[in-house]
């Protein structure tokens, strides 16, 4: 997601995680310059969005982390989490139509992981639509396991209502999840 649409990212200096052989860009958090960018992501790749203005004041929330991966200062994917009593649950994790099936997904995912374990969380919570099989493969990849469902949770003007399931990964399965997935690309 790089142009005229997206504002150039400046250059963060915090949480760098090596990226995986032939993934895009390296995760670095965010910060509230990057607010516009990813909320016009967040808009294309999981509509409605979430607007630059909320998302904005996460970044001064202890609570959330907002990851991000750049190529040539062009916004590949971000993720968001949400931090508390030594769980987390990831939000939402993205990545621009361009960026995908080339590891940017992987390298942010790698990135949440490790921020969760430097912050001594036990394990993580996300949701998924049932019918997003890509995103499925990769957090059965790391490890996250389905524990729930919600019928028709999802509901949009365009489309029938569809399931939400809920996964989880216990995060000292994590450190065996991140290797197997390393070894497999």
């Amino acid at each position: 997601m790089c142009g005229k649409r997206t504002p150039s990212l400046k250059r963060a200096t915090s949480l760098r995680v090596s990226p995986a052989e032939g993934a895009p860009a390296p995760v670095v958090e965010a910060d509230a310059t990057d607010a516009v960018g990813i909320a016009a992501l967040y808009a294309e790749a999981l509509p409605p969005g979430w607007p630059a203005d909320e998302l904005a004041e996460c970044f001064g929330n202890a609570n959330r982390a907002i990851l991000k991966a750049t190529q040539g200062g062009c916004l590949c994917g971000f993720a968001i989490l949400q931090i508390a009593a030594g769980e987390a649950e990831i939000l939402a994790i993205a990545v621009a139509k361009e960026w995908r099936r080339r590891g940017c997904a992987a390298s942010l995912m790698r990135a949440a992981l490790n921020l969760c374990m430097s912050r001594f969380v036990s394990c993580i919570y996300l949701e998924v639509a049932e019918s997003n099989r890509s995103a499925r493969e990769l957090y059965e990849k790391f490890g996250f396991l389905l524990i729930s469902q919600r019928k028709n949770y999802y509901r949009t003007a365009s489309s029938a209502p569809e399931t939400a399931l809920i996964m989880k990964l216990d995060i000292n399965l994590s450190g065996a999840a991140i290797d197997q997935e390393r070894s497999s690309t």
